[in-house]
């Protein structure tokens, strides 16, 4: 009784090969992963909202990636300028360029404030410019 019960129910929804389902589904969702717009958004609001968030913390970690390995390139290529011969010729400016511990970071970004809170009260930008345009006429005139 239980096998014709079974024979004279209604087709499910689900009468469709899984297989076939779940690939179309899979490549839809990487389609929306890669263009997120109306044409290939999947129909579930929660399968949509997982994959948004998926998309952003995935852009996010990727940028965050080259973030850090800009810094390990140039940190790579001071050591390397620091270990040659030029980094031994100018190893005072080391200091300037990197301090070291907190007391001199902040001494030396105390010291740059300063410089250009009176750079721009002396208005030293215009100065400047002033006496390259003299400079320029007289270089016209000769």
């Amino acid at each position: 009784m239980s096998s014709a019960a079974a024979a004279d129910a209604p087709p499910s929804r689900h009468a469709v090969p899984k297989s076939s389902t779940v690939l179309q589904s899979a490549t839809q969702n990487v389609a929306y992963l890669l263009h997120p717009d109306k044409e290939h958004a999947p129909k579930r609001f929660r399968t949509r909202a997982f994959l948004r968030t998926f998309r952003y913390f995935a852009v996010f970690a990727f940028w965050r990636l080259v973030r850090y390995a800009k810094y390990v390139a140039v940190g790579a290529l001071t050591a390397a300028v620091a270990g040659s011969a030029i980094g031994s010729v100018i190893s005072g400016a080391a200091f300037i360029v990197a301090p070291t511990g907190i007391l001199g970071g902040a001494g030396v970004g105390l010291l740059w404030g300063m410089g250009k809170f009176g750079w721009r009260i002396l208005d030293m930008g215009k100065l400047t410019a002033r006496i390259q345009g003299k400079m320029n006429a007289q270089m016209l005139k000769e």
